[in-house]
């Protein structure tokens, strides 16, 4: 018997151990980019519970101290506790770090967990590598189109028909799908796209960021060109307009972390806003215009397609002239990453609306504000929240999403037309 329970507490405490190697403490990526720069930082999250106050250290071996020198590992503890390595950079090139945390127990140290080999790159911002500013639009030419985005959100207020607004209201279906796919699926799914194709994590936390970006105005003037519920579009571009003061933030946390960044993201509120009454406003007076001047209302809606038209294909020529020196330092990961992300979110859409069994104009209509974001809040955020080479880096993002999807829209547009009028069979 005295055998058969020191055998049995052998194999516990051997499990007990065995289990112990499995856990992992310290959360960090196995491979880091810097560009060079004077002084680095690398946050190491830490899960450990200490069993005296502040017991726990974290040790840091550099393989080759000519690229990079640890300056000091400090430690922060709040509700999570936080190591802060300092780097100093020496020059370009690649190196290995080993992590050790330890927890001295009195006068004895014991080793808790190893990492070895995080991967360090320093590479120069050379004159490819880097990326410049936005390229700012000419004031003349704003000022020109100006009157006329607020003259055409005006003559879709004219368009809109409040037998269909009321339906939706009885039944929310499509506004519903479109919130769950705009704030939930297409988020999730740029997350795991940026971790297949290994983007660093400025990038990364960019493409998310623009997945969860509200529907733009390309959403319902897609519906209007090709047959989907124009009203139905405008409905589901404020509400998530509305829906993204409080899931921008989520989402900006909780993907964030998971990147491993660290710092407070700044959500722009007030353009955010102001994107919501710059829709309202003028479609509001379209809807005063029809109840109060029907005649003038029907006269307003012979222009609006080729308005619409018109004004979709500035946007094409104004984004890609703001973004050509982005998509010069673009690499096939990225163009890759901007041509699946509108497409993927046309395709969730039009999928659940169809499953769903609503009418063919509903089920294009939600496709459209699914796959057409507000690439320009997420800039906002990405330009707020990051400092320079790194806001710039990350900008990427938004603006080859931005060039890409409003190229797929013009291709479905251009299809579509061509099979109304026979061309394809």
């Amino acid at each position: 018997m005295t055998r058969i329970f020191f055998m049995i507490f052998l194999l516990f405490v051997s499990l007990g151990e065995a289990k112990k190697s499995f856990l992992s403490f310290l959360d960090i990526k196995m491979e880091i980019l810097f560009f060079e720069k004077t002084e680095e930082t690398v946050i190491i999250r830490s899960n450990y519970k200490d069993k005296q106050p502040n017991s726990s250290y974290l040790f840091v071996k550099l393989q080759d101290p000519k690229v990079l020198q640890v300056v000091n590992v400090t430690k922060m503890t709040s509700d999570v506790t936080n190591f802060t390595i300092n780097l100093l950079i020496h020059q370009e090139g690649e190196t290995n770090l080993t992590l050790q945390l330890w927890d001295s127990e009195g006068r004895q140290k014991r080793l808790i967990e190893e990492i070895k080999n995080v991967r360090v790159k320093v590479q120069k911002l050379s004159k490819e590598r880097s990326v410049q500013a936005p390229v700012h639009v000419n004031r003349n030419i704003l000022m020109l189109i100006l009157p006329m985005i607020l003259l055409n959100k005006c003559v879709f207020g004219c368009k809109i028909e409040f037998q269909v607004l009321q339906s939706v209201w009885r039944r929310p279906l499509p506004v519903i799908i479109g919130a769950v796919t705009q704030f939930f699926l297409m988020p999730f799914c740029g997350f795991l796209l940026s971790q297949i194709l290994a983007l660093p994590e400025a990038q990364a936390f960019g493409f998310i960021m623009t997945c969860t970006c509200p529907g733009g105005g390309g959403g319902y003037l897609f519906a209007l060109l090709l047959e989907g519920d124009v009203t139905v579009a405008i409905l589901m571009t404020c509400t998530s307009t509305s829906m993204a003061l409080i899931m921008m933030p989520i989402n900006s946390y909780i993907y964030s972390r998971l990147l491993g960044l660290s710092g407070i993201f700044h959500i722009p509120v007030f353009k955010i806003v102001s994107t919501l009454l710059f829709i309202l406003i003028p479609v509001s007076v379209g809807i005063i215009i029809k109840r109060r001047a029907p005649a003038k209302a029907n006269l307003l809606e012979r222009i609006i397609r080729p308005l619409s038209f018109l004004l979709m294909l500035i946007g094409i020529c104004l984004t890609f002239q703001m973004g050509s020196v982005l998509l010069k330092s673009a690499h096939l990961e990225v163009l890759l990453l901007g041509l699946l992300v509108p497409a993927l979110g046309l395709l969730l859409g039009y999928s659940f609306s169809n499953l769903c069994m609503l009418p063919l104009p509903v089920c294009k209509t939600v496709a459209f504000e699914s796959g057409m974001q507000n690439s320009f809040l997420a800039l906002a955020i990405i330009q707020f929240s990051f400092s320079q080479p790194e806001a710039n880096f990350a900008s990427v993002a938004p603006f080859t999403i931005a060039m890409c999807s409003g190229c797929e829209m013009l291709l479905i547009l251009l299809i579509y037309r061509a099979k109304k009028r026979g061309i394809f069979f």
